[in-house]
């Protein structure tokens, strides 16, 4: 008889997330089980529970889930399941914590298939992320400074912290991330007469930049909003924007619906993809990153 599939949510957070819940059991999943408050030194066990419970055909039913508010706990979380893994005894693995590795993948997807449009692409941008040390807006980092974007980290209140983080994460990562203050309008106004796609990944329902802000920037192409909870975060951009101008502007922004589509639809097909493939599969922003330029339109 068929084993029922399962998915193993864990998260280091006191609650599975209801939207990751009914995200898998949209994409088939019969059975979704919750681990709440799991320390990374709780994970290597966990999946050994899980994957030594069935024999080796009962566990291409099975898969890991890697959810919660911290990506790098997330990844860590991740590489410690596969660590404890062996074959025969291997299942599938997705990192998405609070959704920022799809949202932050179909964000840049949406810039980079306008930018392609033009003949460019993302690591010829200078990127200006506000947002840049929440989930989504530090991912959204990682995706850009490895296509080779200038990424700066637009710090909007405390720099010394924006800084310490931003440092642990160009050493954990490898990669080329600028602070640049951005708490005042001045400071605001002076990045946007630079880059080339600012990208809003600040609180819901927190405006962040004004038309006053970019509206006489001669250098910025794009901007991107995931901000769904009124005001936006980018005046002008309206939630179901897909690539159209910001009001006067030659500037054209992308909002929170419409890369929301994008995203939903990428951890839809990354979830099934590890119930239908016929050998584990590990994803995180990498892949969700990938999935989404594909089908980005």
């Amino acid at each position: 008889m068929k084993k029922p599939s399962i998915l193993h949510l864990i998260t280091a957070a006191k609650n599975a997330s209801p939207f990751d819940v009914n995200m898998a059991f949209d994409a088939g999943y019969e059975k979704i089980v919750p681990y709440i408050h799991v320390a990374l030194d709780e994970v290597a066990a966990l999946t050994q529970d899980a994957i030594f419970s069935r024999s080796p055909s009962g566990i291409k039913e099975e898969a890991l889930f890697f959810g919660g508010r911290d990506i790098h706990l997330a990844l860590d979380m991740q590489k410690a399941a596969r660590g404890a893994m062996f074959k025969p005894f291997e299942i599938s693995t997705f990192s998405d914590p609070s959704g920022a590795f799809t949202t932050a993948a179909a964000m840049m997807a949406k810039v980079e298939a306008h930018l392609r449009l033009n003949q460019q692409n993302l690591g010829q941008q200078t990127i200006a992320i506000f947002g840049a040390s929440g989930t989504v807006g530090s991912t959204a980092a990682l995706i850009a400074a490895r296509q080779g974007a200038k990424v700066k980290m637009m710090a909007h209140s405390d720099l010394v912290s924006m800084q310490r983080y931003v440092d642990n994460m160009r050493q954990r990562y490898d990669v080329q991330l600028e602070v640049v203050d951005g708490s005042n309008d001045a400071s605001k106004k002076a990045v946007l007469q630079q880059a080339t796609v600012a990208l809003c990944a600040a609180p819901a329902g927190v405006r962040v930049l004004t038309l006053e802000h970019f509206a006489a920037s001669t250098s910025l192409q794009v901007v991107a909003d995931v901000n769904a909870v009124p005001p936006s975060g980018i005046e002008g951009v309206d939630v179901m924007a897909n690539g159209v101008k910001v009001g006067d502007s030659k500037i054209v922004g992308f909002g929170a619906l419409a890369i929301g589509r994008l995203k939903y639809v990428t951890q839809h097909e990354l979830l099934k993809n590890m119930l239908t493939s016929d050998v584990p599969v590990h994803i995180d922003y990498h892949d969700a990153y990938s999935y989404a330029c594909a089908n980005a339109k």
